[in-house]
């Protein structure tokens, strides 16, 4: 059984165009998932935790913009720092505020 979570969240896109690289064990190279779109997102409970979580949206191709599947990696903290120096969770004035949204996972089948 699934649950849907409801959530206002505040979004960052900070790889707001397609690339198809990534940062695997601390090392920049070319995503074996492909092309993606990265967007880092937090809810409530993540903005009072200082947390958010980064998700990749996968496409077929770099011409081909048709989804393809996501992706997401646990939640980081905010002062995570890229490898440029800066602090990966932007100011409050480069956020985006999402409608409210539902979320939820669905149970795998074995």
């Amino acid at each position: 059984m699934s649950t849907i979570n409801m959530a206002t969240c505040l979004l960052s896109s900070i790889g707001s165009n397609f690339h198809n690289s990534t940062t695997i064990a601390g090392k920049r190279q070319i995503d074996p998932l492909g092309w993606h779109v990265t967007i880092c997102y937090k809810d409530e409970v993540q903005a009072s935790k200082g947390t958010h979580v980064a998700s990749h949206g996968y496409v077929m191709g770099q011409f081909d913009l048709n989804f393809k599947k996501a992706a997401h990696a646990g939640e980081k903290v905010d002062t995570w720092e890229k490898r440029t120096g800066g602090i990966v969770w932007p100011p409050a004035e480069d956020l985006e505020e999402a409608p409210e949204i539902g979320y939820g996972h669905f149970p795998q089948d074995d």
